[in-house]
């Protein structure tokens, strides 16, 4: 779908910056500092955070939160067995039935050995839970999965086990080095890992009944690739990828990372699995260049509801912090203008789930360790300046459309390549394309105002004439030299709600563009005549080949 989309010049960036971010609900702190949090989200819209309690009193803190609630209706430490038992890694926590809640997490010395790993049923909504059973002995380090019957599927790293069983964790990385690993249940008959090696995403696939003895195998010929500690790379993939997490639902198996495809501009890209081919697709970036999403860009998140939409969250670092999301009503082929969900923190692996209804919370942990959760609620941007309704908003008569996102595939051209303008329409209608070249200027009074006009040779020859000598004319030109921008072409092209992108072949009226500094402005009419603010960004067109 997107092709390679690229930064937002300074007209853009700026009005991004000084815009009033939007905003969701209030973000409240669960009980207890920790780490290694989770979040799941039950049928009835329940959310459910779980963590290793960092205090002195090492268990697993649960927080249950009511749909659309502020503040934990119900709390829970979950002890390990053993005096000196310690929480490892991360906690685990999953919601896959009606008022069914399952956590696991790892623990040191529980029984006198030094891992293993514990799992608690809840199967009333999280009142109260069972006094935990050993399932496994291997320490979270990433996002696993619940196949039912109480079996498990955990990461840590390149090492994987599949819980309830005997067998020990088994290897599946290739390589020294292997960060953000996850693990989902693709069907009753395959699973799928990934994991990122020193920015390079990597995967396996297991292909038959998710026996657990069967799973901890690395070298079973149902593992693809069957040779233990080897593993795939994506197809066509881009340089540098990083933070890797998979989800299972109604669109399949999907694959978010964080793309570095430009040093200035990472994005969130988003691959569909195919099991007829074990292998992922090509990317779809999921918000466009802001200056925002450019200025640390990291620990994307994603999820799939009931109702398959699809759910994803980021952290920048801009202003201080900005917890970021968007969401996909048709299965990933657009996305919603990304809004904020909370600012002014450290947001640390945030997660996102919701329920059938699309509603749902984000949970995150701070550098110093609270457990932060809140609503999903983004708000439109406030009217007022650089905000929609407002003067040099998104927009500023009410019911105009509004042009968000704006990016371009390539901002340094040959004349006669072609690239692609991308954007985000808040609603359907026609965009035009108009492009404009930077050129020399004349300052000439129209209207009874001075204005800068692109200097032409009959505007010269009418300066000349009334300067009368060669010297005063200079003198003439000297003073009213300035730069202005001259129209030089127009495209137009039927869009819809969501994200859409203009394919440019590098002509404008038939010819190519000669070398310069390029302007491109676009607008978009809905269908009652509503007219979009006017959203600008730059190009140059180079006299050689890069």
């Amino acid at each position: 779908m997107t092709r390679t989309l690229a930064t937002v010049v300074a007209a853009s960036v700026v009005a991004l910056a000084c815009a009033s971010p939007a905003l969701g609900a209030t973000p409240f702190t669960a009980a207890g500092s920790g780490t290694g949090q989770d979040l799941a989200v039950g049928s009835d819209g329940s959310g459910h955070v779980a963590w290793i309690n960092a205090e002195a009193d090492d268990d697993v803190r649960y927080c249950r939160v009511p749909a659309g609630g502020g503040a934990c209706a119900i709390e829970r430490e979950l002890e390990y067995p053993g005096a000196a038992s310690t929480g490892l890694g991360s906690a685990q926590v999953f919601a896959p039935e009606a008022n069914m809640v399952v956590i696991a997490a790892g623990c040191t010395q529980c029984t006198g050995v030094s891992e293993r790993t514990f799992r608690w049923i809840s199967m009333n909504n999280g009142d109260s839970f069972d006094a935990g059973t050993e399932v496994g002995d291997m320490r979270f380090g990433g996002q696993g999965d619940y196949i039912g019957s109480g079996d498990l599927l955990g990461v840590n790293g390149g090492l994987f086990q599949a819980m309830q069983s005997a067998v020990a964790p088994v290897s599946l990385g290739e390589g020294s080095f292997v960060f953000s690993p996850s693990v989902v249940m693709a069907g009753p008959s395959e699973a799928v890992w990934a994991a990122n090696d020193l920015s390079s995403v990597r995967y396996r696939v297991f292909n038959a009944a998710l026996d657990p003895d069967d799973m901890n195998d690395a070298g079973a010929p149902n593992w693809t690739p069957a040779e233990s500690g080897a593993a795939s790379a994506l197809a066509s993939a881009e340089a540098d990828n990083e933070e890797t997490h998979l989800s299972s639902g109604g669109n399949g198996v999907l694959l978010t990372y964080v793309s570095n495809f430009s040093v200035s501009d990472p994005r969130v890209g988003l691959r569909k699995f195919t099991s007829a081919t074990d292998t992922f697709g090509a990317p779809v970036y999921i918000q466009g260049s802001s200056s925002v999403d450019t200025n640390g860009l990291d620990f994307p998140h994603h999820s799939q509801d009931a109702g398959n939409r699809i759910h994803a969250v980021w952290r920048t670092l801009h202003d201080g912090g900005r917890l970021r999301y968007t969401r996909s009503d048709d299965g990933g082929a657009t996305f919603s203008a990304p809004a904020n969900l909370a600012l002014g923190e450290s947001f640390q692996d945030p997660l996102v789930e919701a329920g059938p209804a699309g509603t749902g919370f984000a949970a995150w942990r701070t550098t110093g360790g609270a457990v932060r959760v809140v609503v999903i609620d983004p708000q439109p941007e406030p009217a007022g300046p650089g905000g929609p309704g407002g003067p040099g908003g998104s927009g500023d008569v009410p019911g105009s459309p509004s042009v968000t996102d704006v990016g371009i595939g390539d901002s340094t051209l040959r004349p006669g390549q072609g690239t692609t303008f991308t954007f985000n329409a808040s609603e359907g209608g026609r965009a035009v394309l108009t492009f404009r070249k930077r050129v020399k200027g004349l300052k000439i009074r129209q209207r009874g105002r001075r204005r800068c006009v692109p200097q032409t040779r009959r505007r010269l020859n009418r300066l000349r004439r009334s300067a009368g000598s060669r010297e005063a004319f200079r003198r003439a030109v000297r003073r009213r030299r300035c730069k202005t921008w001259k129209r030089v072409g127009q495209i137009r092209q039927d869009v819809t709600a969501g994200r859409n992108e203009i394919v440019w072949n590098g002509r404008v009226a038939g010819r190519r563009l000669s070398p310069g500094l390029y302007r491109a402005e676009l607008k978009i009419t809905d269908v009652a005549g509503n007219v979009s603010r006017t959203e600008r960004l730059r190009f140059r067109v180079t006299r050689r080949r890069r």
